[in-house]
């Protein structure tokens, strides 16, 4: 497992880029490294259409840590994900403890919005919720270009970053034009209870993007309970001038989302989740029904300290006829 005690605390409590929840290879006290080999099957049957069954290698990942007196820096390479043959940088960034408490970040990183992890290992189940799968795409915050600045006590936490797209992630450059901001407070008033309040805003090139307002907002807020065998969370999100399926409107439709999950530690190597999650637009005019929903179901068995496999059934509630039905996954994540 990763030292937390070795990163600054501003890193920990408000955390800087994709958490880390594996162990830790130590080359030398300058340089280590750690990643993880993720694989699946899918299948679906859906309400109207064909059944499926896919299985591929989802991902396989090597992160690269330094650590030079105050300055650290990240470096995560990806091969295969979504079953593509590339290998590409996830992100890359570089972090200076200012003091015990600040730091300043600079590079590619990943946002610090949304509840749930953006890599399998800091997942509770194989899938992601509607509020990053939903017909509204993902609405967290993406892995960005830019700068951020975080400030963290062991109760209490603020950080904010400046970064050239919230949701285009690196395939934007563009800062002057087209900012992106993010502004999270968070609070950790008790052993096991975290709170996080995150809004982000991003404004856009009139001049570029001229079937587009001035910008896309979010307000998205969690709070999770994680002690002994249990460990539950509650996500809501409120969407602001948000993109709409509507030729007559802009981005000027409003919607909701939100997440609640529930995971129960049966033994030391067995747990069981259940996830309930939606997405909603105000959009009158639209390829989906009002509503996109899920609820999933997914037991997990730790086959040994790195390797954990399970099984997961989500149900689709709502969405179009070809989304709705049943989708099943087997998963395996070996990580170092």
């Amino acid at each position: 497992m990763l030292d937390m005690k070795k990163l600054p605390l501003a890193l920990t409590v408000v955390g800087l880029g994709a958490a880390a929840s594996f162990a830790e290879i130590k080359i030398n006290d300058n340089f280590s490294t750690s990643g993880f080999v993720d694989m699946s099957a899918l299948g679906m049957a859906p309400d109207s259409g064909d059944a499926s069954l896919g299985a591929s290698l989802d991902q396989y990942e090597m992160d690269f840590m330094y650590k030079f007196g105050f300055f650290s820096a990240r470096a995560d390479i990806n091969s295969g994900s979504g079953g593509a043959n590339t290998i590409f940088t996830e992100q890359a960034y570089i972090t200076a403890a200012l003091t015990t408490e600040l730091s300043l970040g600079m590079g590619r990183f990943l946002s610090t919005s949304g509840f749930e992890a953006a890599e399998p290992t800091g997942l509770y189940q194989y899938s992601v919720s509607k509020l990053l799968s939903g017909y509204l795409g993902g609405t967290y915050g993406g892995y960005q270009n830019g700068v951020n600045i975080a400030y963290a006590t062991p109760k209490f936490g603020v950080y904010g970053a400046i970064v050239t797209d919230i949701w285009a992630g690196a395939a934007e450059t563009e800062l002057l034009k087209s900012p992106g901001f993010e502004l999270q407070l968070s609070v950790m008033p008790v052993e096991g209870v975290t709170a996080k309040v995150t809004g982000l805003f991003q404004m856009y090139d009139e001049d570029a993007n001229a079937a587009k307002d001035n910008g896309q907002d979010e307000i998205n807020a969690w709070a999770s309970y994680a002690k002994g065998k249990i460990t539950a969370a509650a996500e809501f999100s409120y969407f602001l001038n948000w993109a709409s399926a509507n030729p007559v409107q802009k981005n000027d439709a409003t919607g909701m989302g939100w997440l609640a999950m529930f995971n129960y530690k049966i033994t030391d190597k067995l747990a069981a989740t259940v996830r309930y999650s939606a997405v909603t637009l105000d959009d009158e005019i639209s390829a989906s029904d009002d509503m996109d929903s899920e609820i999933t179901l997914s037991p997990s068995f730790a086959v040994s300290p790195n390797w954990l496999a399970l099984a997961e059934v989500r149900m689709e509630l709502d969405g179009t006829d070809a989304q709705k039905g049943v989708a099943y996954a087997v998963e395996s994540t070996f990580s170092f």
